[in-house]
């Protein structure tokens, strides 16, 4: 048998035609016309077709491959929307066109994804495909999905992917950047210095000058006291006798 069983399989594409009947998109030419849903879900895929090893290529190789052969959207419209789950490689994706991408963008599929994860590693393959396409559904009639945590935790992961390249763009640019610091720095600092340097002549003048006025002002006042002469070794005679003792 296949991996679906009857009744999920019949669930799945009763959602995917009511999309088709209720949710509409205006396409580049300006006609309006319903989104177009596609979904599968295969046992692995043959090694032969991977791309370069690369898990994540290879689905989108395939997905795209798949949704040209089925003929998933309107011609000229870009209105096509095609679920591929893997079992064995442990991958699913959502393809999108032009313009499904709009209304179903990256990260939004990606939260369809992660809700349905759980019930991949469980081994429910009916419920998890019948979850995604009713939540493509929701999301393409513009009604919000559960899993926003899981939305900022995407984010937050490619916040995370960008680290590496913002590390080697600081590499190239810190010089750069250090350089620019060290000449901002240099032309606020250089005035302040001369300014700096100008008051401390300015006051240091200032104040020679005003010690040069005190000394004037206390000669004239004849303030010093002139009971010792600077060059004699006794004090002046008390007693009418005038000048210094003359050292012989």
């Amino acid at each position: 048998g296949g991996i679906l069983s009857p009744d999920a399989r019949m669930k799945v594409l009763n959602v995917i035609h009511a999309i088709r009947a209720d949710a509409s998109v205006k396409c580049p030419d300006g006609a309006e016309k319903s989104f177009e849903v596609g979904a599968a879900l295969v046992q692995r895929m043959h090694p032969d077709d991977w791309v370069s090893d690369d898990k994540k290529a290879t689905t989108k190789v395939f997905a795209q491959e798949l949704g040209d052969r089925w003929g998933i959207g309107d011609p000229g419209c870009s209105n096509g929307v095609l679920l591929f789950l893997s079992i064995q490689d442990r991958f699913a994706y959502i393809k999108t066109a032009v313009v499904s991408q709009t209304v179903m963008t990256d990260s939004l599929s990606e939260t369809v994804i992660d809700n349905l994860r759980p019930l991949l590693k469980g081994g429910y393959y009916d419920d998890a495909l019948l979850q995604a396409v009713l939540q493509i559904n929701d999301v393409l009639k513009g009604k919000s999905i559960p899993g926003l945590k899981t939305t900022w935790f995407s984010m937050f992961r490619g916040l995370i992917r960008l680290i590496p390249f913002v590390v080697a763009i600081g590499v190239y640019l810190l010089p750069i950047l250090a350089m620019i610091v060290v000449f901002v720095l240099r032309a606020v600092l250089t005035p302040i210095a001369w300014l700096l340097d100008y008051v401390t002549n300015l006051w240091g003048r200032r104040r020679a000058e005003l010690d040069l006025q005190r000394v004037q002002t206390e000669l004239e006042r004849s303030e010093f006291d002139q009971t010792m002469c600077p060059i004699c070794l006794e004090q002046f005679a008390t007693s009418g006798h005038d000048g210094c003792t003359v050292l012989s």
